[in-house]
């Protein structure tokens, strides 16, 4: 919901939190609910107060219509976050690969394969025949009416003052969502509801440009999400289905050029900083006045020996000597021997000094240059964030979202290691992650450990489930631990299954410790509930010891989430990504 709202507003939002507890709906629904919605909020009244139309207390900043919701609905469609239901989707995936292989082996086979070669032929007809299932329902833009091409809106506005769009595609004027009726109109009929799929994909570029702030910079992982914006349009889905997706006819993933990140990146973004590089035109003035600096030292020093030689001069030979005492600022003078320093004159600063002429062809190069930059920036970091791909010479760019979220989650272990086992239990399962089976008499050298401690912290890693130990006889005789070698594993994908179930079972004990603690102040909770004080602020009811209390349980409230959030970021990592 808060990566919709950031996208599309907070009507978008509010339709995405409607359609989570619906499960799915008709639009002709969801519209009659809405306008009936407006009207109680522009005529009636609840208990001498005006209802607030919004989500969990955010009332909208934009009165709805039913137009402007058929357009964010419409953009909504378009981006994949909301899709149209039909009949298969109402049915079990089993379900429908049974009756699909009972229908093709009665239609083609007489009921039953005969040989390898049938049963591959059967998996790939099953396999087309999901694949088109899957398709189902795309169709749903040759049921909506769009504005007519000349412009003029069906509510009389022309197109003059249509909203301004960004490169995401949105309406913002002022940093706010603006919402119009540009004429949309989807079919009353269609049912739709939330595709769980995409949102996933969503979810997995925000934390793929949170990652890229977090190692590189802010101005990178700004132009990193451009990009994975360009690349989501074409991505479905995070993961692959064995049963419709055939992995050898995947061929490389999408990909997107230096020239389309450019153009659509917002112009607010500035992308020449985050890279640390002077300018050449700072470079070259910085050596104008270094060699300044030292032309005017040299002529100072040679101006001063000057003087002072013919000052010795004079002396010699008696002239000039009297001028020198009768001039008392020269005697007094220590310094008198050097020429005055001339006021140095400040340049001229003019408004084209200030304001360059934007637009030309020039400054557009230059920001193609600073955007390739920061993608090469992602390209050489360690976690290799973007790939370049395509022809040669040729500036495109692919993600590999596999191995990125194996580097996530070798991260995430690490981490919970060091967290639960010590520096020196993360230092044995990243040796073992990395070299295989290690035998334990290899591990105190390969560690720089002592043997005592190595198998103290190992038994406890195998108590707790992180490693375990293969026992490999080296004769036919099993008794003799002598004769046996012990080598010592960590097995990445067992250790992510445990502790999933363990991140289920942390959040599980999160849900219930809320519960417990919305029952203990169910009293003042269920005083902030009433109809009649809902729509005011609890200041202007409450006690100051109940305020007190109020803000005690949001605050338990809002940590209690907030561990349940940064779980689920875990389930996603080790699970959806």
């Amino acid at each position: 919901m808060d990566a919709v709202e950031n996208r599309y507003g907070g009507l978008a939002r509010d339709l995405v939190h409607n359609l989570l507890l619906l499960g799915h709906t008709k639009v002709s629904d969801l519209a009659e609910a809405y306008e009936s919605n407006q009207k109680e909020a522009a005529y009636g009244k609840s208990n001498g107060h005006p209802t607030i139309n919004g989500v969990n207390g955010h009332a909208k900043v934009h009165a709805t219509t039913v137009g402007q919701l058929h357009n964010v609905l419409y953009r909504l469609l378009e981006a994949g976050v909301v899709e149209p239901v039909v009949e298969n989707m109402l049915r079990s995936p089993s379900d429908i690969y049974n009756k699909l292989e009972k229908e093709i082996l009665k239609e083609s086979y007489g009921g039953s394969t005969k040989g390898t070669k049938q049963k591959e032929e059967v998996a790939g007809r099953i396999r087309d025949g999901l694949q088109a299932l899957r398709s189902e329902g795309r169709d749903w833009k040759s049921k909506a009416n769009k504005r007519p091409l000349n412009g003029e809106h069906t509510n009389g506005i022309n197109g003059s003052t249509k909203r301004r769009r960004l490169s995401h595609g949105g309406g913002v004027v002022n940093g706010d969502h603006v919402y119009e009726d540009d004429g949309t109109r989807l079919d009353p009929d269609l049912v739709i509801r939330i595709n769980h799929e995409k949102c996933t994909v969503v979810l997995r570029n925000l934390q793929l440009v949170e990652l890229a702030n977090t190692r590189i910079g802010k101005t990178t992982s700004q132009i990193y999400a451009q990009l994975l914006r360009h690349i989501e349009e074409k991505i479905p889905r995070c993961q692959l289905d064995p049963k419709v997706d055939d992995p050898d006819d995947i061929s490389e993933g999408p990909s997107v050029s230096t020239m389309e990140i450019a153009a659509a990146l917002s112009k607010s973004i500035n992308v020449g900083t985050g890279i640390g590089k002077t300018l050449e035109k700072d470079k070259d003035k910085e050596k104008v006045q270094v060699k300044k600096g030292v032309k005017r030292n040299a002529d100072e020093m040679e101006a001063g020996e000057a003087a002072h030689t013919n000052g010795e001069q004079k002396d010699a030979n008696g002239n000039g000597a009297e001028n020198d005492h009768d001039s008392e600022e020269d005697s007094d003078d220590p310094f008198a021997d050097e020429p005055a320093t001339k006021a140095v004159k400040r340049p001229t600063v003019t408004f084209q000094d200030k304001l360059p002429k934007s637009g030309g062809a020039e400054e557009r190069e230059n920001r193609m240059t600073q955007v390739k930059n920061h993608l090469q920036l992602l390209a050489e970091d360690e976690y290799k964030f973007i790939r370049k791909c395509g022809i040669r010479g040729v500036g495109e760019w692919t993600v590999d979202f596999a191995r990125l979220v194996g580097f996530m989650r070798e991260a995430e272990l690490d981490q919970l290691l060091f967290e639960n086992f010590g520096q020196s239990g993360r230092r044995l399962a990243r040796m073992m992650r990395k070299l295989g089976k290690l035998d334990e008499k290899q591990l105190p050298n390969l560690a720089l450990m002592k043997q005592k401690d190595v198998r103290t912290k190992l038994a406890e890693m195998q108590m707790a489930g992180v490693v375990d130990i293969q026992e490999v006889p080296k004769d036919s005789s099993r008794s003799n631990n002598a004769r046996t070698i012990f080598l010592w594993y960590f097995d990445p994908d067992r250790v992510s299954a445990i502790l999933l179930d363990k991140i289920y079972k942390a959040m599980s004990r999160l849900l219930q410790r809320l519960d417990v603690e919305r029952r203990q102040a169910h009293g003042i909770l269920e005083l902030t509930e009433r109809s009649d004080v809902r729509d005011q602020s609890p200041e202007e009811y409450l006690t100051g010891a109940q305020l007190n209390d109020l803000h005690d349980i949001e605050r338990r409230e809002q940590t209690l989430i907030g561990q349940v959030a940064r779980l689920d970021e875990l389930v996603g990592i080790f699970r959806d990504y």
